[in-house]
C-alpha cells in the first residue's frame, strides 16, 4: 500500500485507500465471500452477512451500542488464526479514519502517500497487539492511525521552523527558471557529479518536484520502497541546499 500535497479535508485519503477498499470489496465477493453472524449485530436476522455488509451497517445511525464490541470481538479472534481476517479488520477502520483524518489541517509538503503509509501502520501495529477482548477496538485502531497522521504533521511543522533552509524545491536558487528546463536539469547532474547526491536521489528531485509525478511512481522507477523514497529524497535536498548556500560546485 502506498498514503502530491495533502488535501486534507476529503481527499487525504487516495491510493492507500483505493488499494484496501479494493482488497476488502474482493473478500466480500463470490464465490466464497468473507461473512460474519448476522446476530452480531443483534440483528434479527438469521445466517451470515458480509464483511461489507457488517461495515456499513456498524456506521448506521441504527447500529446499537452494544454490536461493535460484539463484532469486534469475533475480527479479533478470527484475526488470530490470520489473514484475511487481518486485512478486514482494518478496513474496518477505514470509515473512522476518514472523518478524523478529514479534521486535519491543510499542510503542503506531507505527500498523502506519505501521510496514508503512517497512518495505516499505526493501525496495523495497534492492532497486532489488541487484545481480544476489547470492547472499544474500533475507538482505539482509529485513534492510533489519527495519532500518527498529527505526529507527522507536527513533525513536519517542526523541521519548518528548525530548518536553515525550506526543504522544496526553492532551494535550488534556479527559482526564475522554466520547470524542466535543461539548466534545472544541468544543476542536478553537476551535484550528482559532485557527489552531492546519487543518482537515484536526483531522479527523485526531477520527477516529482519539477515533473509533478506521484511519489508512488517515481519511487518504482528508482526501486525504492515509497517511504523511503521520502526519507531519501528530503536528506537529498538538504545536501543540495547546503551545497548549492556553499557554491560547491
Amino acid at each position: 500500500m502506498n498514503f502530491s500535497a495533502v488535501r486534507a479535508r476529503k481527499s487525504c485519503w487516495s491510493a492507500a485507500d483505493l488499494r484496501v477498499e479494493s482488497a476488502f470489496l474482493t473478500l466480500s465477493a463470490a464465490p466464497w465471500p468473507m461473512t460474519l453472524p448476522a446476530s452480531l449485530l443483534t440483528s434479527p436476522e438469521a445466517g451470515v452477512l458480509t464483511v461489507t455488509m457488517v461495515r456499513s451497517r456498524l456506521v448506521h445511525p441504527s447500529c446499537t451500542a452494544q454490536a461493535p464490541a460484539g463484532v469486534w470481538r469475533e475480527v479479533l479472534r478470527r484475526q488470530e488464526q490470520g489473514e484475511p481476517w487481518g486485512t478486514v479488520a482494518v478496513c474496518f477502520t477505514v470509515p473512522g479514519l476518514r472523518r478524523a483524518l478529514a479534521r486535519l489541517p491543510r499542510l503542503a509538503g506531507i505527500e498523502a502517500c506519505e501521510l496514508e503509509q503512517e497512518v495505516l501502520a499505526a493501525v496495523t501495529v495497534e492492532l497486532a497487539a489488541m487484545p481480544v477482548a476489547e470492547p472499544q477496538a474500533g475507538l482505539w485502531l482509529v485513534r492510533a492511525g489519527d495519532r500518527a497522521a498529527h505526529r507527522l504533521i507536527y513533525a513536519t511543522q517542526r523541521a519548518r521552523r528548525t530548518a536553515t533552509v525550506p526543504l522544496d524545491e526553492n532551494v535550488i536558487p534556479i527559482r526564475q527558471l522554466s520547470r524542466g528546463s535543461a539548466e534545472v536539469f544541468a544543476v542536478l547532474e553537476r551535484a550528482v557529479n559532485a557527489g552531492v547526491v546519487t543518482k537515484e536521489e536526483a531522479e527523485l528531485i526531477a520527477q516529482t518536484r519539477l515533473e509533478r509525478q506521484v511519489m508512488a511512481k517515481a519511487a518504482g522507477a528508482v526501486g525504492m520502497s515509497v517511504r523511503a523514497a521520502f526519507r531519501r529524497r528530503a536528506a537529498a535536498d538538504q545536501r543540495l541546499a547546503a551545497a548549492l548556500a556553499k557554491e560547491q560546485f
